[in-house]
């Protein structure tokens, strides 16, 4: 794996109750990081390489779809019959269930062989996602911070179950940042993996340096009180006529 030389402290502005992870996948096996030793689902990683230390998961470490989102196995036909999510009553029918397996990102297959965790204060090699866990405010600023140079906007891409697939796969193939609300999503909510309100923000390799150079400059803090209606609306308008004036100078 490529090394991490990058400078991730512009993270520490925001104390983070939940550290960020960083997330790579790679065909070969990881050096110099543990194999992780107990049985979790995919999206349960997240929570353990939070509060542990770093560790990789490679095949017969998986115990849900995950095999099929990391392009290591031909799809199982009960899953993308949609049956489970029918008979479940997670879906009305199994067509509905169904349908979303037409569009779940998934890696091309054979391409993965191994997944690596680590908590951003423990990185040592450079990841393709990072997974932010955040409150309202922080994720405020953080679905900002790309935009706040580059005029981009922020979405959010989602389905009820497999979200996994959107939190560590989807950012990768699209290079598009993604986020989700923890209570959204089915497994997540069954796992009890994270109290339900958090933000869950997925960057992609490509846009963290982006999002670290604005940070340094953006303010992150407690919000101030907002102003009420009436405050904000003659700021914006003393505003606007300042710049009016402006541009006819």
């Amino acid at each position: 794996m490529s090394s991490n030389p990058r400078d991730y402290s512009v993270f520490d502005k925001f104390n983070f109750e939940r550290k960020p992870v960083g997330v790579k996948f790679v065909i070969t096996k990881p050096e110099g990081i543990e194999r992780l030793d107990k049985e979790l689902n995919f999206c349960e990683m997240l929570k353990e390489a939070q509060t542990g230390s770093p560790f990789y998961v490679g095949e017969g470490d998986f115990h849900c779809v995950e095999p099929m989102v990391l392009g290591m196995e031909d799809p199982e036909p009960v899953l993308v019959s949609g049956l489970l999510g029918g008979s479940s009553g997670l879906f009305k029918e199994a067509r509905a269930n169904r349908k979303l397996y037409q569009y779940l990102p998934k890696m091309p297959k054979g391409s993965v062989r191994y997944v690596a965790f680590s908590p951003i204060d423990q990185l040592t090699f450079d990841p393709d996602v990072m997974v932010i866990t955040a409150t309202v405010p922080q994720a405020q600023t953080i679905l900002r911070s790309v935009g706040y140079s580059t005029g981009d906007y922020f979405s959010s891409k989602a389905t009820p179950v497999v979200s996994c697939a959107w939190m560590y796969v989807y950012p990768v193939l699209s290079g598009e940042m993604n986020f989700t609300v923890t209570g959204l999503g089915l497994g997540m909510q069954a796992l009890n993996v994270l109290p339900p309100g958090l933000f869950l923000i997925s960057v992609p390799w490509n846009l963290l340096p982006t999002m670290m150079e604005n940070l340094q400059e953006m303010y992150v803090g407690p919000a101030p009180p907002p102003p009420g209606a009436d405050e904000h609306r003659r700021r914006f308008k003393k505003t606007l006529e300042d710049l009016r004036k402006k541009i006819q100078e």
